[in-house]
């Protein structure tokens, strides 16, 4: 019989998912408005993020040594969030200067580099810090991740309710009477408080990775493994590589982290050219995670029903028809249809993948394996993409009227589908079931 989750352990790891998953959705889904607003072309805006994760491409690994070898996840955790809520908070001041002379974009690219190796590769340890202490991983891991998700929409409605905090006083004040005293007790409460600014969007994301920091010393003791010391384990991961179900998996994960990051790139101000108002782009973003949690409940199903091949086969095809929505110029309510499919999108490859390798690996590489995937997609594939979006951008961008720049959406998200479409293809021909799928959708049926 499984042994369940206790209550004392289920918190803990949920206020870990909710502050780790709200700092990104503060962030992604207003980088691409905020840059541009603070006049960086969106063209532009592709290579600055690649920077932000050139930073990954050691850290992973070393990552992954430190915490399987020497020190417990969660200090590791505590510190990198403090560094990248220092990091956070500089940011801002490096884009004012920026905006005002020119000419200190290096030190915004250093920033970013500081902010991405200190905070990615805590989502892998966060992951693997969670396999580690949960009873059972694959039922119990679900009710946990979803914690993320609440964050992630947490976030994105708060920072649009503080862009727009205005304009929500006012609209309390007229339609709901009953709201005008709590209005008024909060603006005498917060007069302290400066007007609301595009730059919140760091600030809000700084003061969840300080309490994400402080919170870490809750969080249920993870030392490092007892293995013979050898090799490090960044050497021992290697040996994975040749099993084929892990090599193939990869290699699909890393083929699609090239094409995927142009979805948070240039979906929010796809949405602003539809007529969205840009301080409600980062809420309207948000009913893509509020798709994650039935997502999350089906995959145990569709694992068990069709297994690793068809289920991560489904969520290539749900990344293939949102580029489809978004290149053909489909009414509003497909648009958002489109964003809504990010619950299949995101559980389907990358939960999957993250169930996948740890049943495929020792217990005492997990940390490592899930770094060095981080590394192979997050830290190169991913900036490889988002340098690749430049000249895509630029080929499709025009310049309007007020002399500004104005993106053919259309041809963009088209010509990235070509691309998914020829994966799809290629993963379906390609991968072959082997003994580990099997095991897979075995544990996710346990």
């Amino acid at each position: 019989m499984t042994e369940r989750l206790r209550w004392h352990l289920r918190w803990r790891l949920s206020v870990l998912w909710l502050l780790e998953w709200g700092i990104t959705g503060t962030l992604l889904t207003y980088l691409s408005l905020y840059f541009e607003e603070n006049q960086l072309p969106l063209a532009d805006v592709g290579p600055l993020m690649a920077t932000g994760a050139v930073g990954l491409w050691i850290a992973p690994i070393v990552v992954g040594q430190v915490c399987d070898r020497w020190m417990p996840a969660e200090r590791y955790l505590a510190l990198a969030h403090f560094v990248g809520g220092i990091a956070l908070l500089a940011i801002p001041i490096a884009v004012d200067v920026y905006r005002e002379t020119h000419a200190n974009y290096h030190v915004i690219l250093g920033l970013f580099g500081v902010y991405a190796a200190a905070y990615v590769p805590t989502m892998a340890l966060a992951t693997a810090l969670t396999f580690r202490h949960l009873p059972d991983p694959k039922r119990h891991f679900g009710g946990v991740r979803v914690w993320g998700t609440i964050g992630w929409v947490l976030a994105g409605i708060g920072l649009s309710l503080r862009l727009e905090q205005q304009e929500v006083e006012a609209w309390l004040r007229d339609n709901w009477e009953a709201a005008v005293p709590a209005v008024e007790w909060i603006e005498t409460a917060a007069h302290w408080i400066p007007s609301p600014s595009s730059a919140d969007a760091f600030r809000i994301a700084a003061i969840m990775s300080f309490a994400l920091s402080t919170f870490c010393v809750f969080l249920p003791h993870t030392p490092p493994a007892r293995i013979p010391k050898t090799r490090a384990a960044p050497l021992e991961v290697l040996k994975l590589f040749g099993r084929r179900s892990f090599l193939q998996l990869i290699a699909a994960s890393f083929l699609l982290a090239l094409v995927i990051p142009l979805y948070n790139l240039a979906a929010p101000p796809l949405l602003k050219q539809y007529g969205f108002r840009q301080d409600w782009i980062p809420a309207v973003m948000t009913i893509g995670q509020i798709s994650e949690p039935p997502a999350l409940l089906l995959l145990a199903l569709f694992l068990r029903k069709f297994g690793l091949k068809t289920t991560f086969g489904i969520g290539i095809a749900a990344w293939l028809v949102r580029y489809l929505i978004f290149a053909f110029e489909l009414p509003e309510a497909l648009i958002l249809f489109g964003i809504a499919l990010n619950g299949i999108c995101h559980v389907f490859l990358v939960i999957v993948i993250q169930i996948f390798l740890d049943a495929e690996c020792p217990a005492e590489l997990r940390n490592s394996v899930q770094n060095v995937f981080a590394f192979l997609t997050l830290g190169v594939a991913m900036p490889v993409g988002l340098m690749l979006s430049q000249p895509l951008i630029a080929r499709f961008t025009t310049t309007g009227a007020d002399g500004a720049g104005v993106v053919d959406f259309s041809a963009v998200f088209l010509a990235a589908s070509f691309v998914l479409a020829a994966l799809m293809l290629a993963f379906w021909w390609w991968f072959k079931p082997v003994e580990s799928e099997t095991s897979t959708s075995r544990s996710a049926r346990d």
